[in-house]
């Protein structure tokens, strides 16, 4: 069993932590006044293998409370958190796909469910107390139940409408986006919803405060996050035309998300930013100008992005005395591996910046 004494915050470390909470929120709420974050690339002692995480929910509840060790020692920005992690294919699972289990790595989708067009039309929206679901649920609740005070739930990965559609289609999804729009916004609604109705029930089974969510080592404004990486393979236009609806549709059920961006196309983040109710983008800062980003994006959105020490961007802030840019409220996760002292340094050099 895990020894939550072991684990316990001394009322200082509470107290740290209440005030890192609150200057996430002042990122979303006073992003003009905030402090930019960094994350330092620190990992813990116990890393088990993903075999042994899948297979006991202690392991990975362990896993998630040792790797936050270093950070603590670092101080960084780093929230306390944990997450049953079942890779990305757990609504696809749902809807009928085999799930592939790589060598010490997350399941994904191993097939396709459905087959032809004619099968979109029958398709159905999974039961809640399906066998994919049942797991998450049961998981989410041991970890509830054995989170010391000050650690946090973080979602299962929920994807997003147009990633899990592609999962459950295969690549004739994009074929279907030319020979046959009907069959595609069909199958893109009923897998919308099916992302819903699973974001809300793990919100239930968390017990998160309803408004904000931890993720990504970090605490956003809004209900769940839309991961969107097969935007890979559709330009802006169709993603206009017939995918920025769903996004629209499920950050407007959900009261708020952000999202998780992997591609190479500006105008599709400056599309995304226009949305609604949209808190906050993760991108690739290989693909994409830190500067051209911040210039395209609205005050309020925080955005994020990794941060390589020999990048322009890392040379930028370290050699200024204040703030080198025009916004704020912007999430750095350096790349690493680095020594828990290397990381108290980078930190103290960084935070020196941002706080000016």
């Amino acid at each position: 069993m895990i020894d939550k004494k072991a684990y316990a915050l001394s009322h200082i470390q509470l107290k740290r932590y209440d005030k890192l909470d609150a200057e996430y929120m002042q990122m979303h709420t006073d992003p003009d006044n905030c402090i930019p974050k960094f994350i330092m690339p620190v990992r813990g002692t116990f890393n088990p293998v993903w075999e042994e995480m899948l297979s006991d929910k202690e392991v990975m509840l362990k896993y998630h409370l040792e790797k936050h060790i270093p950070h603590m020692e670092v101080g960084d920005d780093c929230v306390l958190y944990a997450r049953v992690d079942f890779g990305t294919c757990v609504v696809a699972n749902a809807f009928g796909c085999e799930v592939f289990y790589p060598k010490n790595n997350l399941p994904c989708a191993k097939d396709h469910v459905i087959k032809t067009k004619e099968q979109i039309y029958s398709l159905k929206t999974p039961d809640a107390d399906c066998a994919p679901y049942k797991k998450v649920k049961e998981w989410t609740e041991f970890f509830v139940e054995n989170l010391p005070d000050g650690y946090h739930m973080m979602m299962a990965d929920i994807q997003g409408p147009f990633n899990n559609a592609h999962l459950v289609r295969g690549t004739d999804i994009f074929y279907d986006m030319y020979d046959d729009i009907e069959a595609f916004d069909k199958l893109m609604e009923v897998v919308t919803d099916a992302t819903i109705e699973y974001a809300k029930a793990q919100r239930q089974w968390i017990g998160t405060k309803d408004g904000w969510q931890y993720d990504w080592s970090a605490l956003w404004k809004g209900n769940a996050r839309i991961s969107n990486c097969s935007l890979h393979m559709i330009g802006r236009d169709l993603y206009i035309d017939h995918v920025m609806k769903h996004d629209i549709k499920l950050i407007e059920k959900m009261n708020g998300a952000r999202m998780h961006y992997c591609g190479t196309a500006k105008n599709v983040i400056e599309e995304m930013a226009k949305i609604p109710h949209i808190t906050g983008i993760d991108y690739d800062s290989l693909l994409h100008d830190i500067e051209e980003t911040m210039d395209n994006v609205p005050k309020d959105l925080t955005l994020l992005q990794s941060l390589s020490l020999s990048s322009d961007t890392a040379k930028k802030i370290l050699s200024s005395k204040t703030w080198p840019f025009k916004k704020r409220n912007v999430i750095f996760m350096l790349r690493g591996p680095m020594t828990v002292e290397e990381g108290k340094e980078l930190y103290r050099r960084f935070r020196k910046v941002a706080e000016n």
